[in-house]
């Protein structure tokens, strides 16, 4: 189902108490990371299934060797990680996906492997937003209800 066709999706401004019900497990609230300028404020890195744990940590040590600030978030099914990495201020979502490509490379590199096996993909998923849309959403950390199995957490 497209997103724009889900009967789930409710857009609605962000505000103290929309983060609070997100916390309190009423609403789970995801964010699209492409601004309007084909920038953003933040990079996560997904991975997933088979060796999620020990890719994400590499990720995180590689992150650490070149100088970038990560937090690492155990995802909501318990299944995999985000590698979260935030931005002072808007970066192109070129430039963002570019640096954390090379540090996926890096990765590689130092743990002498041909590919991370759980990488899943980069948000934003692509360089520029899409006509008519608003990229890929990704689901904001720290919902009650995941948080109380210990997921959704960093």
């Amino acid at each position: 189902v497209k997103c724009s066709d889900c009967g789930n999706r409710l857009l609605i401004p962000l505000s103290d108490a929309t983060i609070y019900d997100h916390l309190a497990g009423k609403h789970t609230i995801g964010v699209y990371s492409l601004l309007t300028d084909d920038s953003c404020h933040f990079l996560a890195v997904d991975f997933d299934e088979a060796e999620w744990r020990a890719d994400a940590l590499a990720f995180a040590q590689s992150c650490r060797e070149l100088g970038v600030p990560v937090a690492l978030e155990i995802s909501r099914s318990g299944n995999g990680a985000h590698a979260w990495v935030l931005f002072a201020r808007p970066v192109s979502a070129r430039d963002a996906r570019r640096r954390g490509t090379a540090i996926i490379s890096h990765t590689c590199a130092r743990t002498r492997q041909l590919k991370l096996a759980s990488y899943d993909r980069l948000f934003p998923n692509q360089d520029t937003m899409p006509k008519g849309g608003f990229g890929n959403l990704i689901a904001l950390p720290l919902q009650k209800i995941p948080r109380e199995n210990d997921c959704s957490v960093f």
